[in-house]
């Protein structure tokens, strides 16, 4: 049963205004575009994120228009900040330049876990057709590792073996290696949920065909209007993670690490 429109309008309205009540520990952050103009058929950006707070419950946050340009990001994530938003431990994203110089700068310490999924199909495109399948299973070896160390070591162990063969894919690989296997420093009962951004990429999917069958939006408001509600209502189905006391002892020591001054800053 759809939400009526005057429902999700006061839905997505109040949305900015909500404040978190746990802690948040993981972010999640995606774009996606529609066409929400009237009278033109450019399609505009929204941006998206969820998070996982520290009770384990996952929360979706507010869309908003922008195309995934450095200073959209950044209005996104300060609005983030506006609502209550603090220092998530860890942001889980796409590779978008734009995105990322917006995550360095609102939140610098924050451990950064680049979108796995994104990663492989970047990475399996580069080498010729018949060396891709076998590319894919190398590099699952990589973020497939049992540990972070085990990661790196494997990763580089790749890049060197075949750099000269496939420089373009190792290339790739070489790029973020370290933020692509950042998931394993975490607990690994969460592993499977912090290492993609799968739930905002279907959620997304989702919200297409709703937004297809209209041809135009008469506003902006509009189609936020409309992918806010068919949103809220996927999230009701998903599920949380579960939060031990272990789990969250793993969790205080990684913030403590990023919590102590860096060299620079003790010198400063």
């Amino acid at each position: 049963m759809g939400f009526p429109r005057e429902i999700a309008a006061s839905r997505v309205n109040s949305c900015p205004h909500r404040r978190l009540k746990s802690p948040l520990v993981y972010l999640f952050l995606d774009g996606q575009y529609h066409a929400a103009r009237q009278g033109s058929d450019e399609k505009e950006g929204v941006l998206s994120a969820y998070a996982l707070l520290e009770d384990g419950r996952p929360v979706l946050l507010h869309p908003d228009l922008g195309r995934e340009s450095y200073d959209a990001w950044l209005s996104f994530l300060q609005d983030l900040v506006a609502r209550g938003v603090r220092d998530p431990l860890l942001v889980v994203m796409d590779g978008a330049p734009g995105l990322v110089k917006a995550i360095k700068r609102v939140w610098p310490r924050a451990y950064r876990q680049r979108c796995l999924a994104h990663k492989m199909r970047n990475i399996v495109a580069k080498p010729p057709r018949l060396m891709q399948s076998k590319m894919k299973a190398l590099v699952h070896q990589v973020f497939g590792a049992p540990t972070y160390a085990a990661a790196l070591k494997r990763g580089r162990d790749l890049i060197a073996k075949f750099k000269d063969r496939y420089p373009a894919a190792m290339e790739c690989v070489e790029r973020d290696l370290e933020e692509c296997v950042t998931y394993l420093r975490f607990p690994e009962a969460h592993h499977q949920r912090i290492r993609t951004t799968n739930r905002l990429e279907r959620l997304n999917g989702e919200s297409r065909p709703r937004t297809k069958v209209i041809p135009r939006f008469r506003t902006e408001r509009s189609c936020l209007s409309l992918l806010y509600a068919s949103s809220i209502t996927a999230s009701k189905h998903w599920r949380g993670i579960p939060m031990t006391a272990a789990t969250l002892r793993q969790l205080q020591q990684l913030r403590a690490v990023i919590a102590e001054p860096t060299k620079h800053e003790a010198v400063a």
